[in-house]
């Protein structure tokens, strides 16, 4: 990649991030597009009146038959029980301690400017 080609990136990228919005942004980066190989993932829950601390979970070994409680993100979402698996890394955020990440992108802004 020329670095005329990587300044473009970089500029629409920049861009990109400075435009107001009220959605979730992610910048995703592969290893054949950085410059020494890293990868980079990035996510943004910018959407309207959502505000959460950052999250962590611990590591660790779950009996059989246990259970674990999903969690919705918006106001009116249920909570299930699911079984646990049996082995589960640590998270923080989106990413567990091997870099495996889950990223999405929704719309979660005013009801008024919804378009169906």
């Amino acid at each position: 990649m020329t670095t005329a080609m990587k300044r473009m990136i970089l500029s629409a990228a920049l861009v990109l991030l400075t435009t107001a919005g009220f959605a979730c942004t992610n910048l995703i980066v592969g290893k054949k597009a950085s410059v020494d190989g890293s990868v980079i993932c990035t996510y943004n829950c910018d959407s309207f009146g959502f505000l959460s601390p950052l999250s962590y979970s611990a590591p660790g070994r779950h009996a059989e038959g246990e259970m674990i409680a999903l969690r919705g993100w918006g106001a009116n979402t249920g909570q299930r029980l699911i079984p646990q698996a049996e082995y589960t890394f640590r998270v923080v955020g989106l990413m567990n301690e091997n870099q495996v990440s889950i990223v999405e992108t929704t719309w979660g802004g005013r009801s008024e400017l919804r378009n169906p």
